[in-house]
């Protein structure tokens, strides 16, 4: 394997890192959100932080499938090979 592939490699999991690393940031953030939301009193503020974290619960999981499949895919492919 020569040194390109390495550095390549290297690059490609720490991507997959950040990624996962900040995606479980935001997922968890969302949830706090999300629980924090059912204290609220005022019915508008509950809907845009009820909205809002829903949202970022949705990012923060896409974001945690995404290196999931690409690992997936590599390791698929790498016992074809």
């Amino acid at each position: 394997m020569d040194t390109k592939k390495i550095a390549v490699s290297w690059l490609w999991w720490l991507k997959l890192l950040v990624v996962g690393g900040g995606s479980l940031l935001v997922l968890l953030l969302g949830i706090n959100t999300l629980l924090s939301s059912y204290l609220l009193k005022n019915p508008l503020d509950f809907i845009m932080l009820f909205f809002s974290a829903s949202f970022m619960i949705l990012l923060g999981l896409t974001g945690l499938i995404y290196p999931v499949c690409r690992i997936h895919a590599l390791l698929k492919n790498d016992g074809n090979a």
